[in-house]
């Protein structure tokens, strides 16, 4: 087996692109040219909501590693829905699904996103103030 270097993943297509979130999340990436990428998102120890976005194209999977997260999915016109998905839990989030995370301290899990290779990440205003009217049920 050879190892391949970063220049030859950039040669490719591939790239890895690390990043450390405004809440102290760790997100680790290989993304493709194609659009595709994976992310290892380790959480720095506090618990809270990442930022409501909906993809118009690309597809979300996530599969929970360690710890929990509360996924929020709101498919218009119907009412948000809120599902635990606990450790070795997964679920897949479709186009046209607005959604956002709630990711508990030290939680670790994956993303995979696919779909297409245009910039698809749009926020979601109405899902986070909804999810601000309704935070006292969560807890």
């Amino acid at each position: 087996m050879k190892q391949i270097t970063i220049e030859e993943a950039d040669r490719l297509g591939i790239q890895a692109i690390h990043h450390e979130m405004d809440n102290g999340e760790k997100r680790f990436r290989l993304a493709a040219k194609t659009g595709s990428s994976y992310i290892l998102t380790v959480n720095g120890g506090e618990a809270g909501w990442q930022k409501s976005h909906v993809h118009f194209q690309k597809k979300e999977f996530y599969v929970i590693e360690k710890g929990w997260v509360l996924l929020v999915l709101w498919e218009k016109p119907r009412e948000p829905k809120v599902i635990r998905l606990n450790a070795d839990d997964s679920c897949l989030v479709p186009a046209n699904v607005a959604h956002n995370l709630f990711v508990s301290a030290d939680s670790v899990f994956h993303t995979v996103k696919y779909g297409t290779t245009d910039a698809d990440w749009n926020g979601c205003p109405e899902l986070d103030a909804w999810i601000f009217e309704q935070e006292e049920t969560f807890r």
